[in-house]
């Protein structure tokens, strides 16, 4: 299976034997080896999915690596953030995702079905758009940040309240609703971001990066 090794705070190494990675277009900076590479659209994806991102605008351009070698990701500077996934899913938005594996099976959440209006409204204030990405199986899922990733626990008794323009994704059995603190917005104005959070409750794990977009 390949193998991420964290180079540094920004790149990672993915250790290819016969195997493939999928990765954000333009996030390869460097390889060795006989590594192959193409472009591609679906990665696991179904046909209507990128019919919905298509008609939104949001592209999911990928690129797939493949053979034996070793192939270097980045992207822009941002921090990288390996994450484990085994046998749950991990929900992470798509313009976070830098590179996963084949292992994974990846398929795209439209937010309006996760809670209907609150989901919806959840990418309208986040900025993020309606669709965020979602890894079931066994692997690894490299995330961007701007900042390192911070990983806040969520537990039965201690929900987890998070600006939504520093979400960048979760995992475990986890619920999220849309709430607005009425105290907060009147202190510094109707148009903050502020004033909307996202609340998560039951268990699992809220991915934040250390500064907002």
């Amino acid at each position: 299976m390949p193998a991420y090794q964290q180079i540094n705070e920004k790149m990672i190494e993915v250790k290819l034997n016969n195997e493939e990675v999928f990765a954000k277009k333009g996030a390869m900076i460097s390889y060795q080896g006989e590594v192959a590479f193409s472009r591609s659209f679906l990665a696991g994806q179904g046909v209507q999915t990128l019919g919905m991102r298509a008609a939104t605008n949001e592209g999911y351009s990928l690129m797939l690596a493949k053979g034996r070698g070793s192939v270097y990701y980045a992207y822009d500077g941002l921090f990288v953030t390996i994450v484990p996934v085994r046998g749950d899913t991990l929900y992470v938005e798509s313009d976070n995702v830098l590179a996963f594996d084949a292992r994974l099976t990846a398929g795209t959440m439209f937010l309006g079905n996760q809670g209907g209006i609150q989901g919806m409204a959840r990418g309208a204030v986040s900025g993020q758009g309606l669709f965020t990405s979602t890894f079931q199986g066994t692997g690894e899922v490299a995330i961007l940040s701007d900042g390192n990733a911070i990983g806040l626990p969520v537990t039965p008794d201690v929900p987890v309240c998070v600006d939504p323009q520093a979400y960048i994704g979760h995992t475990g059995q986890l619920s999220s609703t849309i709430i607005t603190d009425l105290n907060w917005k009147t202190f510094v104005g109707q148009a903050s971001g502020e004033s909307y959070q996202v609340k998560f409750t039951g268990q699992g794990t809220v991915y934040i990066q250390a500064s907002e977009r």
